[in-house]
């Protein structure tokens, strides 16, 4: 059977294109094509030579879902397309809504059932469903919008608050409560727009699991457990270990099982190093930032993905036991030891500067863009 596939990107302006593109570069004799809206044609990593073709068009919205899909129709049938491989929440939720208008449906890549799309998308049904299937996960408080939290928690404190969608007047993003009064304080100060969860704060440890799967077998996965945090406690760690949890992975695999999962998600999970549970904490039902170091620990996700969708058959492969830095890791590591900077085999090894130093160009324009902004904001 054909390995060597030309692959459409649909969602080229979501920011994991730089890292999709990373990965389905190590595999030769593929061909890509990349969708992109007219706000983000001039992208960094537009100028990778292994972007064989980039389209324009109307930005992807809830009003033109069907006119983003007979564009995609035609460029499918035009440029001999076998693999519709949608990398971000928005275009993925679009094509699972409309794939009776997909001309040829066998183009499009593995992906899972709407309901249990959107399922693990909300987290508010992601902690329903954990409940229901018994997996461990942060004891839980579900709101509706407007609807303020009156009542102390039954789990005590520290709890965290994350809202479904939409924005928080006066702040946004992930809220940290370490009493009631901090809690009635931002409630007297602050409205919020839309639903939203309060959860117990768990102590303890990241660790995720990243996934492909088919009709919700896992076909292949790692593991990673977080070695330097992010700039917060909330945003993916700038530095992970890749190993093997039975435990963690015996839950994702419940798990995945219950959605029925086709396609990619990762999952994030964290230590409780109260009850000694791994317990989890959401689901990203699409590619993810680090996938370019599960590629490093030794699984190309992208490679498997498209094998997979053209239904071959393939042993659950390993992965090694590695650390690996992302650049903000790197910068900061470097920061602290100039004498890093020597440790050749781990830059070219365990960081993603390979992949730039293969394909130079969008590095160079992400420093220029860096540069110019540094300049502006000097003056």
């Amino acid at each position: 059977m054909k390995e060597k596939y030309s692959v459409l990107i649909p969602d080229g302006d979501s920011d994991l294109l730089i890292v999709v593109i990373h990965c389905l570069s190590q595999n030769k004799g593929y061909k890509l094509f990349v969708v992109l809206s007219e706000k983000h044609k001039n992208k960094e990593i537009t100028h990778s030579k292994y972007i064989n073709e980039i389209f324009v068009t109307e930005p992807l919205n809830e009003s033109n879902e069907i006119e983003w899909i007979k564009n995609l129709n035609t460029i499918a049938e035009k440029h001999h397309i076998d693999i519709i491989m949608p990398i971000d929440v928005f275009a993925i939720r679009c094509l699972l809504k409309n794939r009776t208008y997909i001309k040829d449906p066998d183009k499009l890549g593995l992906l899972p059932p709407l309901k249990s799309f959107d399922k693990a998308d909300h987290k508010g049904e992601l902690s329903k469903l954990l409940l229901d299937i018994d997996l461990p996960a942060p004891e839980t408080l579900l709101f509706d919008k407007n609807e303020i939290c009156e009542q102390t928690p039954s789990f005590g404190f520290p709890v965290i608050m994350k809202l479904f969608e939409g924005h928080i007047g006066g702040g946004s993003g992930i809220q940290v409560f370490n009493n009631s009064e901090s809690l009635n304080l931002f409630f007297k100060n602050n409205t919020v727009v839309g639903p939203y969860l309060i959860q117990k704060y768990i102590k303890g440890y990241d660790i995720d699991c990243s996934v492909l799967c088919k009709d919700g077998d896992i076909l292949a996965f790692t593991i990673q457990k977080g070695t330097m945090k992010g700039v917060s406690d909330f945003v993916p760690q700038v530095g992970v270990e890749f190993l093997f949890e039975k435990d963690v992975y015996e839950v994702v695999k419940k798990l995945m099982k219950s959605l029925n999962w086709s396609g990619v998600a990762h999952v994030d999970m964290r230590f409780d190093i109260t009850d000694k549970k791994f317990k989890v904490i959401e689901i990203n039902p699409r590619f993810w930032g680090s996938i370019d170091a599960s590629l490093i620990a030794g699984v190309d996700f992208t490679y498997f993905y498209c094998i997979a969708s053209k239904g071959i058959v393939f042993e659950i492969p390993k992965y090694n036991h590695v650390k690996y830095l992302n650049l903000l890791g790197l910068k900061r590591t470097i920061k602290q030891n100039k004498w890093f900077l020597f440790n050749l085999k781990f830059l070219l090894n365990n960081t993603p500067l390979k992949f730039f130093i293969k394909d130079p160009k969008p590095f160079f324009y992400i420093l220029y863009s860096k540069l110019k902004k540094d300049l502006q904001n000097n003056h």
